[in-house]
């Protein structure tokens, strides 16, 4: 019983083979086939648009002629585009030069070999309040004492320490920083303290017409002006009354500062009284230009009632 069921075991498992020898030739002769299927099939579906390709590439007709000049044309703005975009940086960049020129020289003021310019490289709150570090220091000549603008004749403080390569500015508004002040407008002489936070303060008596937008020199530095009260305090319960007194820049807009090479020396009460004659009589003088024009319009009035 056993041997004749092994016999039919083996009778029932060849047409299995069999299956799977006929599925793997059929793969195989797919597998070879298949390739040259594919490349026929890929002639005739991609033919079309081949040919499309050569015509518009090669073809001298309207359609193909226009549409290259319009791909040209395209691809000439965009690159004019691009050199337009350069030139203007490059416009940008000598106004920036240019103005950066102009604004050194007004740094410097008239006479350029009587001042240093330096940069600032630390301010608070790197450093405490109403003190700046600027990258020059004695081996460029910078001085202890000398005073340090902001334009021609802006002021704003003094070399406090020096080194080789490096040095401090004390500006005028330090608390505990005094400084003898010529108020103009209401003329009178008064001392000028640092209030702190760039700002600094003078103070005068009741009486004295006091008034925002006065401007505040420094009459014992030339030239010495420190800028304008833009704020009053006056309560007439006091004997005295206050003008607040800020920069002209913030103290963190500062980037550049210019030395004089002289040191502040000691001003004498008649030093002191020809600066601030000086200062009144800048004070009364009259734009000329201006004066010639009211004057040639007076004349050619005149000239044109007397020909009528």
């Amino acid at each position: 019983m056993k041997l004749h069921s092994r016999h039919n075991s083996k009778k029932r498992n060849q047409p299995a083979i069999l299956k799977v020898v006929l599925i793997s030739l059929a793969f195989v002769v797919v597998a070879l086939i298949a390739p040259t299927i594919f490349e026929g099939v890929s002639r005739v579906v991609l033919y079309p648009v081949h040919a499309t390709h050569e015509w518009f590439r090669n073809s001298q007709a309207r359609l193909p002629m226009y549409l290259k000049g319009q791909a040209d044309l395209i691809k000439r703005i965009a690159e004019l585009e691009n050199e337009l975009a350069i030139a203007s940086g490059t416009d940008l960049t000598s106004q920036r030069l240019y103005e950066e020129n102009v604004w050194l020289r007004q740094l410097l003021g008239v006479d350029e070999n009587s001042r240093i310019a330096a940069a600032v490289i630390a301010r608070p709150a790197e450093l405490p309040y109403d003190l700046m570090q600027i990258d020059k220091g004695s081996d460029d000549g910078i001085k202890e004492g000398a005073p340090v603008y902001i334009g021609i004749d802006n002021v704003i403080g003094v070399v406090s320490h020096v080194t080789p390569t490096y040095a401090f500015i004390q500006l005028f508004t330090t608390p505990g920083f005094t400084v003898t002040a010529f108020i103009s407008g209401a003329d009178v002489v008064a001392t000028m303290e640092g209030y702190g936070s760039g700002v600094a303060r003078v103070r005068v008596p009741q009486g004295i017409p006091l008034a925002v937008g006065n401007l505040v020199y420094i009459p014992g530095i030339h030239p010495g002006v420190f800028g304008r009260i833009e704020y009053l305090e006056n309560r007439p319960s006091q004997p005295e009354q206050y003008g607040y007194i800020a920069l002209p820049k913030p103290v963190s807009g500062i980037h550049y500062v210019a030395v004089a090479k002289d040191i502040v020396t000691p001003s004498t009460p008649p030093v002191i009284e020809e600066r601030i004659k000086e200062i009144l009589t800048q004070a009364l003088l009259i734009n000329t230009n201006t004066l010639n024009l009211a004057s040639t319009t007076i004349i050619s009035t005149s000239t044109a009632t007397t020909t009528n």
